[in-house]
C-alpha cells in the first residue's frame, strides 16, 4: 500500500532549473503513444513521503536512486557506478556515483543530493511511516526520537562522487533498499526555490529518471499524468518510448470497453472481469505481490484478547473465498509471507515451504473462542459488539469485506460488523490514526526478504497501524538482525517471528494476490517486480 508533498530564491535562478527534456509539443503526432489506464489517483510525487504502490511506481520511472532492480529483483547500478564496497563487518557501504547522472535541467547529480534528500526524509512529520528504512542507519532511531540531530545520520560524502553509509547492524538487503524512493536524491536549491509548491504538480519537480512527469495537477485530484522521455537521462538510449499516457478510470467495465476498442494498451482487471478473461491471450497474471490481511486495533481492550482475534481467523474459509467467491487467480494465504518473496540463502527453499501454515478454518472452535474471549472481558454471552471495519475502494476488497461481514454477523454471537470503504488516501489517514476496529488492507514488500513484511508489526513500526505489541515477536526480529552474518540462524529467527504473529493472530492473513491485467500484445518489454516499485517502463515500447 499504501504520503504527501512539501520552499523562492532569486529570479535569476529560475531559468537554471527549467527542464530541458521532451515536452508534449515536441512529440510528433505520428509517434506511437503508449496508453495505460490505472484505477487510483496519484497521492504524491515527493520521494520523501511515498508509501503507496501507485506513487512508488511513478516515482521509480521519473526518479532514480543509486540502484534499480533487475528482472530478478536484484540491485543493479543506476545512480551509482557499481555495487557498494561493503566492509568486512557489514557496517560500512562505500558507493561511487555515476559520473553521467544528471538532473532534468542538465545539472550533475552529486553526493550532497543524496545526503540532503535522506536528511529531509527522516526529518519530515511523516517519517514514522517509513521508519524501517532508517532503523539500521547509524543514529536513525535516535533522530526519529528527536534525541540526535539529523546531521548525525549515518550518511556522509567522501567527495562529490563518493557516498558512505554507516549502519548499526549488518543488513543483507540494504543495497536493495537503496532502490526505494525514500533513498532517491533531491536537489536542495531547486526545492528551496519552489518552497511549499515543490512536488505540488508535475511542473514543480526536478527529475533524474528515464522520464519526466507531465500533466499531473496535484495529489489525489489529477485524472491522469504523462511520462515524457528525459533527454538528460544518462541512459536515454535504452528508453524506447517518447510518451506514455496514464488515465485514471476506476470502473473495470469502462476499462475493459476502452481496452477492447483499442483506446488503451494496458488495464488492471479484478473480480468477475479477471475471472472471465483467464483464457484471453492478452490476459497477464504477474507473480504474487501482496498479502491481504485483517489488522486489529490493539489499543482497544476487546481486540487485545487473543481468543477474539483467533475466533475471527478461524471463521474464514480461505478456499471458499478465493476460489469460489473471488475466483480470479488469488490464492489462500498460508501466513503473512507470500510465495516467491524470499528463498533460504542456504538451501534455496522458498520461505513458505520452510514454515508450517498456522491458518485453519474451524467454525465451531471459532464460536467457542469468541464466547470465552467475551467472558474473559467481563461481557455477557449476548452482549452486542459493534465492529467497524475500514478498507479502501477496490472490487476485491469490497467482496472480501462483505464475506467477512456475513460470516462474523452470522456465527459470532452479538457481533455486528459494518463496512466503511474509502479512497486510498483517506483510508490510510484513518488507519494511521487507529480510527477502526478492524482494517482490511493489501500489503506488498519493498525488498525480497521476509523482514520486509514482518517488520511492519514491530512495536516501533510506523506502519503498525493496529499497534500490535508482542515482546517475543520483537525479540525474534532483533535476533534475526544480530544474526545477519549467519544466514541459517537468521532464517530460523524469521520463521519463529512469523509463528508468533500467526499463533496469536496479531493480524489475520486472508489471501495472497497476483496483479492481473489485460495488456495489448503490441506492448512489449514492460518490466514487473513483485517487490518494491512494481513497474518499470524504461524499455517499454509498442511494436506493431
Amino acid at each position: 500500500m499504501g504520503k504527501s508533498t512539501i520552499k523562492l530564491l532569486l529570479l535569476s535562478s529560475i531559468f537554471i532549473f527549467t527542464s530541458c527534456s521532451t515536452t508534449k509539443e515536441e512529440v510528433k503526432e505520428s509517434e506511437d503513444v503508449i496508453k495505460i489506464n490505472v484505477t487510483q489517483e496519484l497521492n504524491t510525487i515527493d520521494p520523501s513521503f511515498s508509501v503507496d504502490v501507485n506513487s512508488n511506481i511513478v516515482l521509480n520511472n521519473v526518479y532514480e536512486g543509486l540502484y534499480r532492480l533487475d528482472k530478478s529483483n536484484q540491485p543493479i547500478p543506476a545512480g551509482a557506478r557499481e555495487l557498494p564496497n561493503i566492509s568486512e563487518d557489514g557496517l560500512t557501504y562505500t558507493i561511487k556515483l555515476n559520473k553521467e547522472a544528471k538532473w532534468s535541467n542538465g545539472k550533475k547529480i552529486v553526493a550532497d543530493d543524496y545526503i540532503y534528500a535522506l536528511r529531509r526524509s527522516i526529518s519530515s512529520k511523516d517519517a514514522a511511516q517509513n521508519n524501517y528504512f532508517y532503523a539500521n542507519l547509524k543514529n536513525g532511531n535516535e533522530i526519529l526520537d528527536k534525541n540526535k540531530k539529523v546531521e548525525e545520520l549515518g550518511i556522509k560524502k567522501i567527495d562529490d562522487e563518493t557516498l558512505q553509509y554507516d549502519l548499526i547492524e549488518p543488513t543483507p538487503y540494504f543495497t536493495a533498499m537503496l532502490a526505494m524512493p525514500v533513498f532517491f536524491p533531491l536537489n536542495e536549491a531547486y526545492i528551496e526555490s519552489k518552497g511549499k509548491d515543490f512536488a505540488l504538480t508535475s511542473e514543480d519537480a526536478l527529475y533524474n529518471g528515464p522520464f519526466v512527469l507531465s500533466d499531473f495537477k496535484g495529489p489525489g485530484t489529477s485524472s491522469g499524468w504523462t511520462y515524457l522521455k528525459n533527454e538528460d537521462y544518462w541512459d536515454k538510449e535504452q528508453v524506447k518510448s517518447n510518451q506514455i499516457k496514464f488515465d485514471v478510470v476506476k470502473e473495470t467495465s469502462t476499462n475493459v470497453n476502452l481496452f477492447e476498442s483499442g483506446q488503451t494498451n494496458d488495464i488492471s482487471v479484478l473480480g468477475e472481469y479477471a475471472k472471465n478473461k483467464l483464457e484471453d491471450p492478452e490476459f497477464v497474471k504477474e507473480k504474487t505481490t501482496q498479502t491481504i490481511f485483517i489488522g486489529y486495533n490493539h489499543t482497544k481492550e476487546f481486540y487485545q484478547n487473543e481468543k477474539i482475534r483467533q475466533a475471527i481467523s478461524l471463521l474464514i474459509d480461505r478456499e471458499q473465498l478465493t476460489h469460489n467467491i473471488l475466483g480470479n487467480g488469488v490464492e489462500p494465504a498460508t501466513g503473512l509471507i507470500f510465495e516467491d518473496l524470499a528463498v533460504n540463502p542456504v538451501t534455496s527453499n522458498d520461505f513458505t515451504k520452510d514454515r508450517e501454515s498456522l491458518l485453519k478454518t474451524d467454525v465451531e472452535k471459532a464460536k467457542k473462542l469468541w464466547l470465552e474471549g467475551k467472558e474473559e472481558l467481563g461481557l455477557e454471552k449476548e452482549s452486542k459488539i459493534e465492529i467497524n471495519l475500514i478498507t479502501f475502494e477496490n472490487e476485491d476488497m469490497a467482496k472480501t469485506a462483505e464475506y467477512l461481514q456475513g460470516v462474523i454477523n452470522e456465527d459470532l454471537v452479538g457481533a455486528k460488523l459494518s463496512i466503511n470503504s474509502y479512497p486510498v488516501s483517506v483510508f490510510m489517514e484513518n488507519a494511521s490514526k487507529q480510527e477502526f476496529d478492524l482494517y482490511l488492507v493489501s500489503w506488498g514488500a519493498d525488498y525480497a526478504d521476509p523482514n520486509a513484511m514482518l517488520q511492519l508489526f514491530k512495536s516501533t513500526s510506523g506502519s503498525n497501524w493496529g499497534k500490535y505489541k508482542q515482546p517475543k515477536f520483537d525479540e525474534f526480529l532483533l535476533e534475526a538482525q544480530k544474526n545477519s552474518l549467519n544466514p541459517e540462524e537468521r532464517w530460523n529467527n524469521l520463521i519463529e517471528a512469523e509463528n508468533v504473529l500467526m499463533t496469536e493472530q496479531g493480524i489475520t492473513p486472508i489471501y495472497s494476490s497476483n496483479p492481473t491485467y489485460l495488456r495489448s500484445s503490441q506492448l512489449k518489454n514492460v518490466i514487473f517486480h513483485n517487490v518494491g516499485p512494481r513497474f518499470e517502463y524504461k524499455t517499454a515500447e509498442l511494436i506493431k
